[in-house]
C-alpha cells in the first residue's frame, strides 16, 4: 500500500464521519472526556505479514518450507501511551511486535531461526463519535514509526553458499496509519477495534553477489505488515 493511498484513505475516513456528525446536529458521545486527559491501551491480534508469495525470500530462504513457519503471518500484539487533548485529538506512543517468522530450509538441522521484528512509533489520533452508534468513535492514526528486523545467526539465508546478505539486521523509518473504532463501556474504560499497517521497505537486507552471480536480487527486502486488534483502554487524569 503507497503512502498516498494511506493519505487519501485516512481524509476519505475523517471526511465521512464529520459529515455525519454534522448533519446528525453535531453529536458526541456522553462517555466521551470533556477535558483532555490520558490513556493506555493494550493490543492482541493476528498480523497478516506475507513472506511466503515474496520470490526473494522465497529463492533464498527456507520460506514456504517449513511448517508453521509463519510465512503469511501471525501472532502480533502492541501497547500505546497517549495523551487526549480534546474530544476529536490526541497524540500516541506505541510498540507492536510483529509476526516472527522461521527461515531455516528442510536440509537444515531441524533448528529453528526466527527473524524477528517490531516496530515504535508516535502518531496523531483524529477521533469522531458515531452518531448512530451511541458511546461509540471513528478513529483514524498517522505517524512515523522506526522498524526493527533482525535474521538469526543460524538461519541459511543464501543459497549454496553463493548468495548471502550484507547484514542481519535492518532498521529503517517509514509512515505508518491506523484506523478503528472504540466503544466506551464508562467513563474511563474503553474496547477497541483496530487495524493498522506497518510499511516493510524494499532495500532492508542488501544482497552480496558472490561469484560474480548477476542473476542475484539486489536486497531481500521487508514485508509489509497489516495487523488486526482486539484491545482494551484505560482513561486517566495525572
Amino acid at each position: 500500500m503507497s503512502v498516498k493511498k494511506i493519505l487519501l484513505l485516512g481524509a476519505a475516513c475523517a471526511t465521512a464521519v464529520s459529515m455525519s456528525s454534522a448533519l446528525a446536529g453535531g453529536y458526541h458521545s456522553e462517555s466521551a472526556a470533556s477535558d483532555s486527559s490520558y490513556f493506555v491501551e493494550g493490543h492482541l491480534g493476528y498480523a497478516r505479514q506475507n513472506y511466503f508469495d515474496n520470490a526473494n525470500w522465497r529463492l533464498y530462504t527456507g520460506v514456504g518450507v517449513v511448517n508453521n513457519g509463519n510465512d503469511r503471518g501471525g501472532f502480533s500484539g502492541g501497547v500505546d501511551l497517549g495523551y487526549q487533548i480534546n474530544h476529536n485529538y490526541a497524540v500516541e506512543l506505541g510498540w507492536f511486535h510483529l509476526p516472527s517468522v522461521n527461515l531455516n530450509m528442510q536440509n537444515s538441522t531441524g533448528t529453528s531461526a526466527w527473524m524477528k521484528s517490531w516496530a515504535l512509533y508516535l502518531a496523531g489520533k483524529y477521533m469522531m463519535p458515531i452518531a448512530w452508534m451511541s458511546d461509540t468513535n471513528l478513529f483514524f492514526k498517522l505517524g512515523v514509526m522506526y522498524r526493527t528486523v533482525a535474521i538469526p545467526a543460524n538461519a541459511l539465508v543464501w543459497t549454496a553458499g553463493t548468495i548471502g546478505t550484507k547484514t542481519r539486521k535492518s532498521n529503517f523509518v517509514r509512515p505508518m496509519f491506523a484506523t478503528g473504532l472504540d466503544y466506551a463501556f464508562d467513563q474511563n474504560w474503553s474496547g477497541v477495534f483496530q487495524y493498522a499497517y506497518f510499511m516493510g521497505a524494499n532495500n532492508s537486507f542488501a544482497v552480496a553477489r558472490a561469484n560474480n552471480n548477476v542473476n542475484a536480487a539486489q536486497a531481500l527486502g521487508t514485508v509489509g505488515a497489516n495487523v488486526f486488534t482486539l484491545g482494551l483502554a484505560y482513561n486517566f487524569n495525572v
